[in-house]
């Protein structure tokens, strides 16, 4: 049996101080990077990041950045890619999605020397247009979820699980329609999502257990048991693969924000959890003693049989049953995403006006913090439902440097 396991890297995270990046850094990714080095190296895994973490690594940490492209050169890390600043992409236009998609390719090729052809879409936010997105910006394959797909095109799990309060950022504590364990929409990739662009799958019954697990809120039976049960045989000549860990990074070495969305205790954002390797350890062991083998985002996406079904998501839809209005409606969306509006309508008057290098560089500068003030955790919907007023003041520095930039520009 394959098995997946994607590290998702994101220093844009609410209530993470910039005077905290290198403690994340080092306490977690490069703690990664050190345990798949030392103690796995046969084993394949992907690693994720924002474009503004990958600079962000270089910037504090060039060491931990040489580690991971030591790791990508040899084959055993795939380096997976996002949006510029994480922005929720099916609350804002195409047109912002593919500019903050195009700064994250320029930064993985500053940085890591190429672009990337596997995508993280954050938080599984679903609209029509954000698969073809990715594929215009030169990715190959992207996450997706299959409790939203499962929602969305099976009567039986709808009835069970949906969450009719499109205003709550969590649907967790629904119920859960029992699927079963051959189920193949977990098992094999979706062709031609678009055309050109292909997904697979991670699903809340195996990666909320695991962050339960690494918080000490369950037993290891209880994060084990559901990626036994997503393993049974299938009667076919490749039995799949399964996405066992496809969650954020900083939760393997510090607490991330658990026990701040879990329990509103804001006290206790980015603890550092001092069994974070050992717990690492235990769990690729396990693997590996049930005979199971970690390989790539990329291998399932496209060496694996595909399944016959297309894969279909509601608009509005995003992981954790919840949908991105939770995000699209908080104070802060309401407050700044007007004049995000405004200033994208003179960013198109500043484009139809331009001729010089110089110009079109401005402009450029322009959508980049443009892109970047739409970043999701500055909008933050989840317990103590208020955003700090760090993750505050990144969002308005942006929308004054891009108003600043287009007065410079006259208009």
């Amino acid at each position: 049996m394959e098995y997946c396991c994607i590290f998702h890297a994101n220093l844009n995270y609410a209530y993470l101080l910039p005077e905290q990046y290198e403690f994340v850094i080092r306490e977690s990714y490069e703690l990664i990077l050190d345990t798949m080095r030392e103690e796995f190296g046969h084993m394949k895994f992907v690693f994720e990041a924002s474009g503004f973490t990958i600079d962000r690594i270089a910037e504090l940490c060039p060491d931990v950045l040489a580690k991971l492209k030591a790791a990508i050169d040899s084959g055993q890390c795939e380096p997976m890619g996002s949006p510029y600043a994480h922005l929720m992409m099916p609350n804002f236009p195409a047109e912002d999605d593919a500019w903050a998609l195009t700064f994250s390719q320029e930064a993985y090729e500053r940085h890591l020397g190429r672009r990337l052809v596997s995508g993280w879409n954050p938080e599984c936010g679903w609209r029509s247009y954000v698969p073809q997105t990715f594929a215009d910006t030169g990715f190959k394959q992207i996450t997706l979820d299959f409790d939203a797909y499962a929602l969305s095109t099976r009567d039986a799990v709808r009835e069970v699980e949906y969450n009719p309060d499109k205003h709550a950022c969590y649907g967790l504590d629904l119920p859960w329609y029992e699927i079963d364990g051959t189920e193949r929409a977990l098992r094999f990739p979706f062709k031609d999502v678009v055309p050109g662009l292909n997904g697979f799958a991670r699903t809340d019954r195996i990666c909320q257990p695991a962050l339960r697990w690494l918080m000490g809120m369950y037993d290891f039976d209880a994060y084990i048991e559901p990626i036994r049960k997503h393993s049974a045989e299938i009667d076919a000549d490749h039995q799949g693969a399964l996405i066992v860990f496809a969650e954020d990074a900083e939760y393997i070495g510090t607490s991330g924000w658990f026990f701040l969305k879990y329990h509103n205790q804001p006290e206790r954002v980015f603890e550092k959890m001092p069994d974070a390797r050992e717990k690492l350890c235990h769990f690729l062991r396990a693997i590996e003693q049930a005979g199971g083998t970690l390989v790539t985002f990329d291998h399932i996406c496209n060496d694996l049989p595909p399944l016959d079904e297309q894969y279909y998501c509601e608009d509005d839809l995003a992981w954790h049953r919840a949908w991105s209005t939770a995000w699209r409606e908080t104070p802060e969306s309401l407050e700044f995403d007007p004049q995000i509006d405004v200033l994208r309508e003179r960013i198109h008057k500043a484009e139809q006006s331009a001729h010089a290098d110089a110009e079109r560089q401005k402009i450029r500068q322009a959508w980049f913090h443009l892109t970047c003030a739409a970043n999701s955790d500055g909008r933050w919907p989840p317990p103590p439902d208020k955003v700090h007023p760090f993750n505050k003041q990144w969002v308005t520095g942006h929308l004054d440097d891009c108003h600043k930039v287009l007065s410079e520009l006259g208009v």
